[in-house]
């Protein structure tokens, strides 16, 4: 079903001369590297790829160490909102009604606070972030303890299915992006082959670690764009589709 060729330096273009669909070509490999990624300067984003924005309130105590360094201690909040301003008036909020339990019978940093909560609804006011995925941040120490506040927006794509040969095929957001390639069947678990590197995606060919990927047009595409994509490949009648899972390569240490 398919044929393996190591070179193949160039992405071949699957369209006949006068525009139209060439016949579909054997499919898997012909010839075998937080914010969003920087797109591929070749690929315009498609207007399925909808975004939206995600605000998090995080509500931490945290402890000093011996060395003065502040460490996670104890969770007190975590909730998403939709808005800017709905995650700000909900910290504003729990910050005047004080409530910031600590288990474990530590009466003495809640008791704090409470009693500060003026001071610290102005120091999270003045509080900065970067703008962009840390809105504000903000720090209250209370003798060895700490109460942390952050505001964060995650930018996230709503999970798009389409088919390969779709203009809207969320595999051409990873182009110029490091990813992981893994092949694989998933009833019963068993994973077939990987490959990780930088994916040129050029006139409906893949390329990654050096192999070249086609698939048919018609090949189901799920994805979340600049995020990942699967391609599922027919295997015939009552068999499983064998998988072509993309995954941006995270930095090392996230």
């Amino acid at each position: 079903m398919s044929a393996i060729t190591r070179s193949t330096p160039t992405p071949r273009d699957t369209r006949d001369p006068d525009g139209s669909a060439a016949p579909t070509p054997a499919f898997g490999r012909e010839s075998l590297s937080a914010p969003l990624p920087r797109p591929d300067a070749r690929v315009a984003p498609h207007a399925s790829w909808k975004f939206q924005d995600r605000y998090e309130l995080w509500v931490d105590w945290l402890q000093r160490d011996s060395a003065g360094r502040w460490l996670p201690y104890e969770n007190v909040q975590q909730r998403t909102f939709r808005t800017r301003e709905d995650t700000l008036l909900h910290a504003e909020r729990l910050i005047q009604r004080g409530e910031f339990p600590m288990q474990g019978g530590r009466a003495a940093p809640v008791t704090l606070i409470r009693n500060r909560r003026e001071a610290l609804l102005s120091t999270f006011r003045e509080a900065e972030g970067d703008g962009v995925t840390l809105i504000r941040e903000a720090l209250f120490p209370v003798g060895e303890y700490a109460l942390s506040l952050k505001v964060t927006c995650e930018r996230i794509a709503d999970e798009i299915r389409t088919a390969f040969g779709h203009s809207g095929n969320p595999l051409r957001s990873l182009a110029g992006q490091p990813v992981k390639l893994t092949v694989l069947i998933e009833h019963p678990y068993d994973v077939l082959g990987r490959a990780r590197g930088l994916l040129d995606f050029h006139d409906g060919a893949l390329r990654l670690d050096g192999e070249t990927f086609s698939f048919p047009n018609g090949a189901p595409v799920t994805g979340v764009p600049y995020r990942n994509a699967t391609v599922a490949v027919s295997r015939g009648f009552m068999k499983r589709p064998k998988l072509y899972r993309f995954e941006i390569e995270e930095p090392a240490g996230e």
